[in-house]
């Protein structure tokens, strides 16, 4: 989605100009590429702690839920920068929208998520 995005608002024109060229778009996508970066090397370190046969449940919960609320806000916001067209199902990122909200869902909710985490802390 980010990709997408990122083409996009090289491409998409409003009032002149490449939406690109505005600072609020690059503000959003750069808080976007920072948030992809630092998830990435967390989600790298898990991986290797699971094939380690290291990765804890409080871990695996805390990288569900960070990978899945990330995943759902990076959608959020690159459907915002496509403005109207987001919505349209022959776009990509409209399908990856209708796709991200479940990931919060199965395999354990966002709150189970939390409640392995925070009981983690009182043990």
């Amino acid at each position: 989605a980010f990709e997408w995005t990122v083409s996009y608002c090289h491409e998409r024109s409003a009032f002149g100009r490449r939406i690109g060229d505005f600072q609020n778009t690059r503000f959003v996508l750069a808080d976007l590429k920072t948030e992809l970066t630092v998830g990435r090397a967390f989600m790298d370190r898990c991986i290797e702690d699971h094939v380690a046969g290291k990765l804890s449940t409080e871990e695996a919960s805390m990288a569900k839920l960070w990978a899945t609320e990330l995943h759902t806000r990076v959608v959020d916001r690159c459907l915002q920068l496509h403005g109207g067209y987001g919505y349209m199902r022959e776009y990509p990122i409209a399908r990856a929208y209708l796709d991200a909200r479940v990931q919060t869902i199965y395999g354990g909710t966002s709150e189970i998520m939390k409640e392995i985490i925070g009981r983690s802390l009182f043990k």
